[in-house]
C-alpha cells in the first residue's frame, strides 16, 4: 500500500515536506524553511528516507536541506537550475524540467510549474495517481507553465486561499508606484522579481533600477532559458535589463532589490535608509512573514502591500481538480479558513489536510 501525508504545509502557511511511502521506497517532496523566521519542519520521528525531491529553490520549499542528516542525508533530486543553487555537499540528481525519471522506483513525470527559474510539479505513478504541485502560477509573464496529468490525489498551492483577482487587476494597482519618480519594491530575485521587471521594460519602457542579486538571476534566465524554465520569447528583453538597469543606488524610478521580506540583502539596507529618511512609496507584493520588516512596516502604515499574483487564484484550483480529475485534494500552504471556499470549489473531490491518504 502506498501512502502520502504532510509533515509540514498543510492547513496553515509553512515549509513544504511531504512524505510518500510506497513499502519499498520513502521519499520527501520538499523539505523547506521558513517563511516565517525559525519555522523548520519537524522531522522527529520520520526516520531514515530514501531521497529528496524538490519542485524548486525556494526557501520554503528547499531551505531544510540542512536537515537532511536527520533523515539519512539521502540523494536530493531537483532540476539543473535548482541544483546549481544547493550547497555543493549534497548528492544531487538531475529531474527534467518536462519529461520523465525514475526515483527509488517510482516513475516521476514533471512539468514546468511557471512559478520559479526551475521550477516543476511532480507527477507519481502510483495508485490512482499522485501530483504534488509545489508552488505553481498559469498567469506568468516569463516562466513557462506545463498542465498535469491525470491524477487520483492531489497536493496542490492554496497559497492564495479564496482570492481570486487575476494578474492584470495587480498590474493596475501597482501602476502608480510603477509610475512614481521613485520607489522600493522587495522582491524575491528568482520568482517575481524579474518577471516586475519584465513587465516595467515592455509596458513603460522604463528600466527599473535592479540589486546585484537581481542582475545576476536576470543574466543566468537569459543565458539559458530552457534550462531555467523561462518563455523562449522573453530572453532578449531580460538580457537587455541585466545588462543595461541601473543600479539600486541610483535614486530614480522603481528600484527592486531582494530580500522579499526586506530582512536581508539590498532590501535590508534600503529599508534601512528609507524607513525615516523620506516618505518614498515602499510597497511589498509577496507573503509578509510575521517577526520581518515586511509585516512591521507594512503594520506601521510606513510600507503597503500590493500582491503580484505567482500562485494560483481559487478558479485556477478549480480548473486543476477538474482537469486533473482528482478525486481526492489537499490543500497546501494556505489557512484552513479557507475549508468551506475549497470545499465548494473542488466539488465532488474530497478534501483533506493532515490525515494519511492511501494511494
Amino acid at each position: 500500500m502506498a501512502t502520502v501525508r504532510a509533515i509540514s504545509g498543510s492547513g496553515a502557511k509553512g515549509p513544504a515536506c511531504f512524505l510518500v511511502e510506497t513499502g519499498d521506497a520513502r521519499v520527501l517532496l520538499d523539505l523547506g524553511y521558513g517563511p516565517q523566521p525559525g519555522l523548520w519542519p519537524d522531522l522527529g520521528g520520520i526516520g531514515p528516507v530514501d531521497a529528496i525531491v524538490l519542485s524548486h529553490g525556494h526557501d520554503d520549499h528547499a531551505g531544510g536541506l540542512k536537515l537532511a542528516d536527520r533523515i539519512g542525508n539521502p540523494p536530493v533530486h531537483a532540476s539543473a537550475a535548482v541544483i546549481a543553487t544547493l550547497d555543493t555537499s549534497l548528492r544531487t540528481h538531475e529531474l527534467p524540467l518536462h519529461g520523465t525519471a525514475c526515483v527509488c522506483g517510482i516513475t516521476l513525470r514533471t512539468g514546468r510549474n511557471g512559478h520559479a527559474p526551475g521550477g516543476i510539479w511532480l507527477h507519481a505513478d502510483i495508485g490512482g495517481g499522485l501530483l504534488y504541485t509545489g508552488d505553481y502560477c498559469v498567469e506568468s509573464l516569463i516562466y513557462a507553465y506545463d498542465p498535469p496529468p491525470e491524477a487520483s490525489t492531489v497536493i496542490l498551492d492554496a497559497s492564495y486561499g479564496a482570492y481570486d483577482a487575476p494578474l492584470g487587476a495587480c498590474m493596475a494597482a501597482l501602476a502608480p508606484v510603477f509610475a512614481a519618480e521613485v520607489s522600493l519594491l522587495p522582491v524575491p530575485v528568482r520568482g517575481r522579481g524579474p518577471e516586475i521587471a519584465f513587465h516595467l521594460a515592455e509596458t513603460t519602457g522604463r528600466l527599473p533600477a535592479i540589486g546585484s542579486d537581481l542582475r545576476a538571476a536576470l543574466r543566468d534566465m537569459s543565458a539559458s532559458p530552457e534550462a531555467q524554465g523561462v518563455r523562449p520569447k522573453v530572453k532578449d528583453a531580460l538580457a537587455r535589463i541585466a545588462s543595461e538597469a541601473p543600479t539600486v543606488e541610483a535614486g530614480a524610478g522603481p528600484a527592486l532589490a531582494g530580500a522579499a521580506d526586506g530582512s536581508s540583502g539590498e532590501a535590508a539596507a534600503l529599508l534601512a535608509q528609507w524607513e525615516t529618511a523620506n516618505d518614498h512609496p515602499i510597497v511589498f507584493t509577496g507573503y509578509l512573514p510575521p517577526g520581518t520588516p515586511a509585516q512591521r512596516l507594512t503594520d506601521s502604515g510606513r510600507a503597503r502591500y500590493v500582491r503580484w499574483n505567482v500562485h494560483p487564484r481559487l478558479s485556477d484550483n478549480a480548473a486543476l481538480v477538474r482537469a486533473t480529475r482528482a478525486r481526492t485534494v489537499m490543500p497546501a500552504f494556505g489557512d484552513r479558513r479557507h475549508d468551506a471556499a475549497w470545499t465548494r470549489a473542488f466539488a465532488p473531490a474530497r478534501i483533506v489536510f493532515n490525515e494519511e491518504i492511501e494511494l
